[in-house]
Order: structure tokens, then sequence, then C-alpha cells
């Protein structure tokens, strides 16, 4: 008799990677199935997975549901307040993002907001996407700062994140996105950039992982490769917004300096791909992005054949991706990147948790591993993308407690 203190009884399907991450390549092609068994979870970890007896305090019917691990989304920029519809209309009538920002719109029209808004309003506005996100099986994210480019607004950022992290039920990875644009007060982006690299002493009581825009007409490779060496000096991770909206160099880059990710890669040449493929860090594709702002998709398909490690995430964020819902971003993943429905389960859930350093508790469904789980009303996981915008979700587990 296994004893547990929530134990989820006769489950259809468990849908899991067979392995810890990193899974690469031809790896990625399939999932672990297991059929009419029970899950037993104690202390907020899956304790057992098994046909065995579980005497529980608790028990959850699983008939006719599938259980897949709870999604790691690797790359949001939560916290944020405001509204950027008026710039979604301005793309649709022929403006690209670049031309936007230029004039001051873009990321500058948020910092205007969160420099404004209070902590207590940034943390209100956050909450409300935080529970949308843990109700569709979102239960481990990524939050950035970078909508405060000066020192007063980037830790007012982190210390939300961090509050975040220690009220909602979903757990919070922050990252300094510091170098996320060039604050409008700055005549150069050099200056700007300096005065970034200034506060990674600051910054550190809050995180231990920086990120930059490397992008033409943001920060060039030779400046984000100043300000990351920096960083990594001090002891900090590194990730990169890497060729995103041009082949700027960024995803070179993050494999030259052992970066943990590599994150959009839409215009990644063929040398970069080649480049990330044979290397740890983590490819991460980020198809709602290539949707809302109508741009190309990233090779997807061609970062599985040639053996990366591939990630997929939101970018969840008020101007470029407007997105936070999984099962779309699986189905764009699927119908727009080429992978197949295992490669983005994977790449959702244990390379999502390896991008963040959590590949030892979090994306699979094992004894040991963190007990956040997701079960959808289906017969088979495969489901999931035939019926991407309906409610399949019956239930969330998060941290071994029964949330949805």
């Amino acid at each position: 008799m296994v004893k547990a203190d929530l134990a989820i009884l006769n489950i259809g399907q468990i849908a899991s990677p067979k392995k810890a991450g990193p899974i690469r390549g031809k790896e990625m092609s399939s999932l672990e199935t297991r059929h009419n068994m029970h899950i037993a979870i104690e202390g907020g970890k899956i304790s057992y997975v098994g046909r065995e007896n579980v005497e529980a305090r608790e028990y959850i019917d699983g008939t006719g549901l599938v259980a897949i691990p709870g999604f790691v989304d690797s790359h949001t920029h939560i916290p944020f307040v405001g509204s950027r519809s008026k710039e979604f209309l301005m793309r649709l009538s022929g403006k690209s993002y670049m031309e936007i920002m230029k004039t001051g719109g873009g990321i500058r029209s948020t910092v205007k907001e969160v420099r404004k808004a209070s902590a207590s309003e940034l943390v209100a506005e956050s909450l409300r996407h935080l529970d949308r996100m843990l109700s569709l099986g979102v239960t481990t994210i990524e939050g950035k700062s970078g909508y405060g480019l000066d020192k007063e607004n980037e830790l007012k950022q982190l210390k939300v994140l961090k509050t975040l992290d220690s009220i909602h039920p979903v757990d919070l990875v922050p990252t300094f996105l510091g170098a996320h644009a060039v604050a409008e007060e700055y005549e150069s982006s050099d200056s700007f950039l300096y005065s970034m690299a200034e506060m990674l002493d600051d910054v550190s009581e809050y995180t231990d992982t920086v990120d930059i825009f490397c992008e033409n007409g943001v920060f060039s490779e030779n400046q984000s490769r100043w300000y990351l060496k920096r960083a990594k000096e001090k002891g900090f991770k590194l990730k990169l917004h890497a060729d995103e909206l041009s082949a700027s160099g960024g995803g070179r880059l993050a494999v030259e300096l052992g970066a943990l990710s590599a994150d959009h890669l839409i215009s990644a040449d063929d040398g970069t791909l080649e480049l990330l493929s044979n290397s740890n860090t983590v490819a991460t594709i980020l198809p709602g992005t290539s949707f809302f702002l109508n741009e190309a998709f990233a090779k997807g398909r061609e970062l599985v054949d040639r053996g990366a490690i591939v990630a997929l995430a939101s970018d969840f964020n008020p101007g470029s991706c407007n997105i936070y819902d999984p099962f779309f971003i699986i189905f764009l993943a699927v119908s727009r990147c080429g992978l197949s429905v295992e490669e983005a389960i994977i790449a959702y859930t244990v390379n999502g948790a390896k991008a963040l350093c959590l590949e030892d508790r979090k994306g699979r469904i094992e004894a040991g591993f963190d007990a956040d789980l997701v079960l959808i009303k289906a017969g088979d996981y495969s489901e999931i993308v035939y019926n991407f915008s309906r409610n399949i979700v019956s239930g969330v587990i998060k941290s071994g407690k029964r949330v949805r």
C-alpha cells in the first residue's frame, strides 16, 4: 500500500518525457506513455507512478483523462502594465515593429506605463495574468524586467517578481533584462549599456540571470558581447534575445559565451543553426511572436533535425505577443514550425526547464519530480493540437495541490 497526500487514480493515459532535460534531436520524437495507472503525491513531489493501491488524504478520479507535466514557460515579460493595441493596428496598416519603436512606441511606450505604476499595481495586474496561465496548465514561468530602463524601475520589476513568486502558486524565475532598449534620456546606446552594467551588483540580490536584446538597431553583437562578458565575470548566467528580426549574431554569441538559451531565432542563418545544434545552449523558439507580428517562423524542424535542444515558450508581453495560451503556442509550433506533437510537449516541459536550470525538478511525471501536472479531457495526448481552441483542461496540480 502506497501512502500519499494526494492520489490521482485510474488515469487513462500518462504522457511524459522519458528522461530529464535536456532532450535533443531525434530523442525529442517520442514520449513515454502509461495507461490506467495512479500517481501518488506527497510533500509537493511525485512519490509513485504505477498500479499499486494508494491510500491518500485526497483523491482525484483520473478516468478518461490524460496527464502531462505542467508547462514551463521559459520566456515571458511579466511584469508589465498597459496596452499597446494601437500599435497592433499600426502594424496591420503596414508599419514594422522597428519603425514603431524608432518613433517612441514599442518597448518605450510600455516603459512609460511601468515607470508610472506602483509596485502594487504591477503585482495586481500580473496576478490576473498568472491566474489565467495557471488555469491553462502553465506551472513555471520566467519573468523579465526590461520595462524600467533605469535603476529604480528595473529593481522595482525584479522586486515585484520576488513578491509574485512568494504569493502565487506559479513558480517565477526572474531575469534581468535592463538591456531591452535604449532609454530615451540617453543619447547613445553605449552610455546606456554602461549604466545597466553598473547596476549588476544591485541586481544580484534578486536574480542570477541576465538577458539582452541583441538586434540590429538596438544592441549590436559587439555591444552584447561586452555587456554579457561583464555579467558573466560577476557570476551571472546568460540568455539572449537572438536573431529575431535580423541575423544579428545573437545566436552565435550565445554559443560563444555558453549562454543558457538563445531565444527567437526567426532570422538565424544556417551557420548559427549548426552552432546551436552542436552546443548545450537551448534554442528557444517563440512562434506566438511570429504569429502576432505576422513575421516568418523559426526553423524548428531544422533545429530538431540537426540535433539541437529546442524549447518552446510564449514570449507573453504587451507589444509583440499578447498570447500566453500554451495550447495555441503548441499548435503554432506543430503547424508552422514543423515540430511533432511529442517534440512540442518536450520543448514546453523538460527543455523549458533546462533553459531555467530546473531540469532536475520539473518537466516529467516521475517519482522525485515536482508534482506539477495538467489533466486533460482527451483519449490521447495528441488531441491537444486538434482541440487547441477548446477548454480541454480538467484540472491542474501545482506543487501537489489541486489549483483548478
